[in-house]
Parts: structure tokens; sequence; C-alpha cells
């Protein structure tokens, strides 16, 4: 049952609120884990108008996930590693578990490398002086997908010259994980963010990921997943009123937006359908040297190439927007919106192909809604995300105006 069923929208969005005041929720918190009353922090939020919203806080040095429920519930707890809807966690995290499900002796270490409550956590296990990374999926179908597909794509780019992937040495059906052997280099976020970098280095790590990302679209691998844009833009106009319902005002910008997106859609180029990452951004992209590793397939499939691109430079101009609005240096402002048309200049020459460049502006656009409603779920008071539907609307004017 959601909670529209109980209360109305904006009573739930007043009762989420208040759920994302940390000095509230303290007291709560340490009393329902039985822990001191430490420092509150939240460190990430999914809400849905009137229909849900899951909220993660660390209390002290624990993690602790939050649900509203219908009223006259309230709120229920979860104290990391128990998650209603990971039943496999407590054992990805207990090392006397987790070393004989890998089948590693000796004495095992586990690190929590990322959790997204109710979706998936990545932990690193060390045992006999050798690591691997294991990554725990709410739905094992999801698992076996990431595990057949990303061997697929491996094996797809071997003889590649750029990029490469983590290898998939593990997939354990039963418990929905899958395990990677671990990877180094530096995060090309290291590199797009950093102001005491000269630019042509930025640029230049920027031109390789563009590169890497390039030579994925060009292989050939068989895959399954389709990621279609269209349900996705669907997705988008219900999500839109949703929020309407707490915001008009942003929740027409949304729709609004939506509408524009579809109607440009029916005047682009046939797309070119191949591989893609599904979730192409920065923190994908681990530099060494002349090589790069790609990160994170979980959103791995075959879809309209451009999407990658446009996912990629809405990245960096989200990232532009939240400098602009915290009143940080202009140098960076300026420079990442730079950086994003080096990596797709790079890109097209990559691939030979620079027809596919209005679908990429057009994807650019789709990506800057999906992170503004994405911002919204996490903040909804936050000016993130009118902003970013405004960048959104300036890129689908300049793809018209040059039509």
């Amino acid at each position: 049952m959601s909670t529209m069923l109980t209360e109305s929208a904006t009573a739930h969005l007043d009762r989420f609120l208040e759920a994302l005041q940390p000095w509230r929720m303290a007291p709560e918190l340490a009393s329902a884990t039985g822990s001191r009353h430490g420092t509150c922090h939240v460190l990430d939020a999914k809400y849905e108008p009137g229909v849900r919203a899951v909220i993660l806080y660390a209390l002290g040095d624990r993690l602790v996930r939050g649900d509203l429920l219908p009223l006259p519930d309230g709120i229920r707890i979860s104290p990391f590693p128990h998650d209603p809807d990971l039943p496999s966690l407590p054992h990805l995290l207990d090392p006397a578990a987790v070393g004989p499900l890998l089948g590693r002796t000796g004495r095992t270490r586990v690190d929590l490398l990322r959790y997204r409550p109710g979706k998936r956590a990545t932990v690193r296990v060390t045992a006999g002086g050798s690591s691997v990374v294991a990554k725990a999926y709410h739905d094992p179908a999801k698992a076996a997908a990431v595990a057949v597909e990303s061997v697929a794509l491996a094996d797809a780019v071997t003889g590649a010259t750029t990029v490469r992937f983590a290898p998939t040495v593990a997939h354990l059906d039963e418990l929905g994980w899958v395990v990677q052997a671990p990877v180094s280099g530096v995060p090309l976020d290291a590199y797009v963010g950093n102001t005491r970098l000269a630019p042509e280095e930025s640029t230049a790590a920027v031109q390789l990921a563009a590169r890497a990302l390039a030579e994925v679209h060009a292989s050939s691998p068989v895959l399954h997943r389709e990621r279609s844009v269209d349900k996705e833009l669907r997705r988008f106009g219900v999500r839109a009123g949703g929020i309407a319902s707490v915001d008009p005002r942003l929740g027409d910008q949304a729709e609004r937006l939506a509408t524009r997106l579809i109607d440009a859609q029916q005047h682009l180029p046939a797309a070119v359908i191949g591989p893609v990452h599904g979730d192409c951004k920065p923190s994908q992209f681990l530099l060494a040297g002349p090589v790069v590793h790609l990160l994170d397939l979980d959103h791995c499939g075959l879809s309209d190439q451009a999407a990658d691109v446009g996912t990629f430079m809405a990245t960096l101009r989200q990232y532009a927007i939240r400098h602009t609005l915290a009143g940080r240096p202009h140098t960076l402002t300026r420079r990442l919106p730079a950086l994003a048309e080096d990596f797709l200049t790079a890109y097209l020459d990559a691939m030979g192909d620079a027809s596919r460049r209005s679908r990429i502006r057009w994807h650019e656009a789709v990506a800057l809604e999906r992170k503004a409603l994405r911002s919204f779920a996490r903040a909804p008071r936050s000016p993130v995300a009118a902003a970013l539907i405004h960048e959104a609307d300036r890129r689908l004017d300049r793809l018209t105006e040059s039509a």
C-alpha cells in the first residue's frame, strides 16, 4: 500500500523534509538502533511524491536506512547491513561468511565501497594477500545479466588499444552477487574537477576517455538487454506529474521539457543502435597511463549509442551548475562545459561519423532532465533541479537553431 492512499502528497513531502533533518532524526535513529546519540548526516535519499521515500543516514560510524511508511506507522529503520531488499547483504559484509562463499582462504577483510539502499552494495574482499570486488544486487536476474554481458563486452574489446573492463571472476546466482578482479588507475573526476591541473592535462584525459568509449561503441559483443529511450521519456512525464503534486511550477517545467524532447526526437536522424555503457560519466573512467578501465556495467546493453556521449556531457554541465550555485571559482564553471565539447569532438573524430552530433545534443538534454528528476528526488527544495531543466531547454533551443 502506498502512502498516497492514506495521506496527501504534500503531507508526505512534509514528513520527508522532516526526515531529512539530521538533528531531528538523530535521537530516533539512536534509540531504534541501540546506538549512542552521535553525529548524524544524510548521505542519500530517493523521494517519489505521495509514493515512497528512502533515506540513507550516517549515525556516527553506522549506516542506517529509513523508509517512510503509510501513516500512522511513521518510519521503518533498517541498521546496515540489514536491508529488506538485499537479504544477502549481511553475508557479503561478514568476513567469516564471504570468504568461503568466494572460495577465499585465510584471514578475510571486507571494506564497503558503495551502498545504494534497496539496490546494490559493492565491497572489496581481501584475503590471502589479494583482493576482489564483489557486488550484491537486489534482483538476481539483473546480477545474472551483468555477469553475462560484462564478459561479452570484455571479450569484444580484447583487441582494443585503449579500453579495458575489470575481469568478471565469479557469479553467485543464488545470492545475486557478481565478483570482479580489481583494477587500478586515476578516476577521470580527478582530472575534470581539479583547477590545479593545467587545462591541457584535463583535456587530454577527457579525450582519452572519449577514445575508449568509441572503442566500446565500435565493438560487436552479443548483448541482450535493450535500453529504450522512448520508455524513459514516458516515465519523465509520469514523474513530472508527481512533482507537480507538490511543486506545480517545477513539475510543469519538467513536463513541458519531456514534451519538447518527444517533439524534437521526430526530427533527428536515425539512431545508431549498438553496445552502450548506459551510465556514462567521468566517475566511471579509471585512467592508467594509455589504458582506460570503464567501470560499473549495471546499465550496459543495446541502445542508441549517442546516449552515452550525451550523458557524459550532461554530467559535466551538471558539475558546472552545482559549482555555480555554490559560488565556486568561475575558472571551473567555464572549464567544465569546454571539456564536454572536447569529449564530443574527440569521440566524433574517433568514430569518424559527424552525423551523430545532433542525436548526441538531443541525448544531452534527455540526460539533463533525468538528472533534474533525480536531483529533486534527493533534495526537493534544492535549486539544482530547476537549473538542470533550464540548461536542458537551452540545449534544445540550440539544437533547433542549428537544424
